[in-house]
C-alpha cells in the first residue's frame, strides 16, 4: 500500500525590490515539483509594484496562494514570523522569491520528515548560479546530523533557501527575530541549543541566484557591527565559548570590512562548498 505523505505549507516573502522575472521563475519551479504544497503562504512585505502584483495574480489562478499583505516593509525575519501564523500545516518548507526549487525537492524533504519524526529541521545543498560571466557556480554544502553542532559554532548549519521545518518547534523557540543578517542562523542556533535535531540531505535542492554585486552589498561597518552583536548573543547564551567568539569575530567581522574585491575573493576561496 502506497504511503500517504502529510500536506505541507510553502512559506515565501516578497518585497518591492525583488525582480519580477526571477519571482515568476521561482513560481515556475514550485509548480514543476513532483509534490505540490497544500498552500503557499506569501507575505507581501510592504506594498508591491505593479509588475510583482501581476506575477502574484497570475499564479494565484493556478496555485492555492494565501496572501498576507503588510502595510509597510518590516524585513525578512518579521515578515516570515507573520507568515508562520497563517500556515495551517505542521510541515513548512521555505522558498525564496528569486531561487529555483529542483523538481524533487518538496517530495524528498516531506518524505524524509515523515519517515524521521525525530528530525525537526531539514535542509540540503544549494548550487549558486548567475554569479558573473565565466565564474562557474559552486555547490554550498552543509553537514549531516552528526557534524551539525560543531559546524554551527563556525558557520550557519543549514541553507535557508532549502530549509524545511516543523512549525511547532520553530514557534516554541520564538520564531524568527529581528536580527539583521542573522534571522535564520540565530533561529537555528536556538533550535539546536534547545535540544531539537536537524539534518541535511546530501543533495542539491535549490539553485540559488548569487552575484558579486550581492556580496558587495553585504559589507561595510553596519554589517561588521551586526556580526559582532550576533556572535555576542551566541556567546552570552552559551552557544559558543570565548575562544570561538573571538575566532568568529576576527574572521567574520574583519572580512565584512575588507574592500569588495578582497571580500569576494575570501568568499569564493574559503566559504563556498
Amino acid at each position: 500500500m502506497e504511503k500517504k505523505l502529510p500536506p505541507f505549507s510553502l512559506l515565501m516573502a516578497v518585497y518591492s525590490k525583488d525582480n519580477p522575472e526571477y519571482f515568476n521563475d521561482a513560481f515556475e519551479s514550485i509548480a514543476a515539483n513532483t509534490l505540490l504544497p497544500d498552500e503557499i503562504v506569501l507575505v507581501e512585505d510592504g506594498p508591491l509594484n505593479s509588475s510583482l502584483e501581476e506575477v502574484v495574480s497570475r499564479w494565484s489562478q493556478l496555485l492555492n496562494i494565501i496572501i498576507v499583505p503588510l502595510k509597510e516593509n518590516v524585513g525578512l525575519g518579521a515578515a516570515l514570523n507573520k507568515g508562520l501564523s497563517y500556515c495551517r500545516n505542521e510541515i513548512i518548507i521555505r522558498a525564496d522569491a528569486d531561487d529555483l526549487n529542483r523538481k524533487y525537492r518538496f517530495l524528498m524533504q516531506v518524505e524524509y520528515l515523515y519517515l524521521n519524526p525525530d528530525i525537526d529541521i531539514l535542509s540540503g545543498w544549494v548550487e549558486e548560479f548567475n554569479i558573473i560571466p565565466g565564474d562557474k557556480g559552486k555547490v554550498r554544502k552543509v553537514p549531516s546530523n552528526s557534524h551539525l553542532i560543531e559546524f554551527s559554532k563556525k558557520r550557519c548549519p543549514f541553507n535557508h533557501p532549502a530549509v524545511a521545518f516543523r512549525k511547532n518547534i520553530i514557534i516554541s523557540v520564538g520564531g524568527y527575530k529581528n536580527e539583521h543578517l542573522y534571522e535564520d542562523y540565530a533561529l537555528w542556533m536556538r533550535v539546536l541549543n534547545a535540544g531539537y535535531k536537524g539534518d541535511n540531505l546530501p543533495e542539491i535542492l535549490v539553485d540559488m541566484r548569487f552575484s558579486d554585486e550581492a556580496l558587495n552589498r553585504r559589507g561595510g561597518f553596519k554589517y561588521a557591527v551586526s556580526e559582532i552583536k550576533s556572535q555576542w548573543v551566541f556567546y552570552r547564551r552559551g552557544y559558543i565559548n570565548i575562544l570561538q567568539f573571538t575566532r568568529n569575530i576576527v574572521f567574520r567581522a574583519v572580512i565584512r570590512m575588507l574592500p569588495n574585491r578582497f571580500r569576494v575573493f575570501f568568499y569564493k576561496r574559503l566559504l563556498r562548498g
